[in-house]
């Protein structure tokens, strides 16, 4: 299945020209800029949004190793934006969102929060609603708890060796982790003397765990 994914990422921006071209030729994928922030958005295929999501990755990092990925945009939607995506009147999402139109369907999603006033929902799930009146936008984003098992992905992948590859794509090298690098977007905190063991590795059977074990 393919899905949609955007990424906040950094090691790379749109002043890149070399980046920004051989992701856009190779991938199609697009490296833009939005309130300061990194993105890259592209579509990638998987047997669920998490496998697509470290696909994703590790063809990026194919063309710019360089490239961290730090975590998923939420893509946070007011009524303006849910109005202009649908081709619909804010009153008529304003009307969706009260329930006085269509309250035969499911509840409109609760919001995930306010900014101001204003309330903003996760488009992923306000999408999942709109295609029950066939006016989503076609393409597959991952759910909450994707989202959130990709952002576990993600912060364990930038928890590397000095010596080895990231989890993604390569090995996890439970024996050998010494001078692991925790980067948090433009800061880098170094963790000394820390090693894993076989006997330490995580025994949660959470899909994220699982997954990561992928690229061993």
């Amino acid at each position: 299945m393919q899905y949609e994914l955007c990424f906040v990422v950094a090691g790379a921006n749109v002043s890149d020209d070399a980046a920004v071209s051989v992701l856009a030729d190779q991938l199609d994928a697009i490296l833009s800029r939005a309130a300061g922030v990194e993105l890259l958005t592209l579509l990638s295929e998987g047997t669920n949004a998490i496998d697509a999501a470290r696909h994703a990755v590790v063809s990026c990092r194919v063309h710019v190793p360089e490239l961290i990925f730090l975590r998923l945009d939420r893509d946070l939607v007011g009524i303006p934006e849910i109005a202009e995506r649908t081709g619909r009147s804010r009153q008529n999402v304003t009307q969706w969102v009260t329930g006085k139109r269509h309250n035969d369907l499911t509840p409109f999603p609760a919001p995930e929060g306010t900014v101001g006033r204003a309330r903003v929902w996760l488009w992923t799930e306000v999408n999942a609603w709109l295609r029950q009146l066939e006016l989503d936008d076609g393409v597959a984003h991952p759910s909450r708890d994707d989202m959130t098992d990709i952002d576990y992905m993600l912060r364990h992948d930038r928890l590397r060796t000095l010596e080895g590859p990231p989890l993604l794509g390569g090995a996890w090298p439970y024996s050998q982790v010494r001078d692991s690098v925790l980067c948090w977007g433009d800061q880098a905190s170094i963790v000394v003397g820390k090693a894993l063991t076989p006997q330490s590795e995580p025994t949660t059977t959470t899909g994220a765990v699982d997954l990561l074990r992928v690229g061993r």
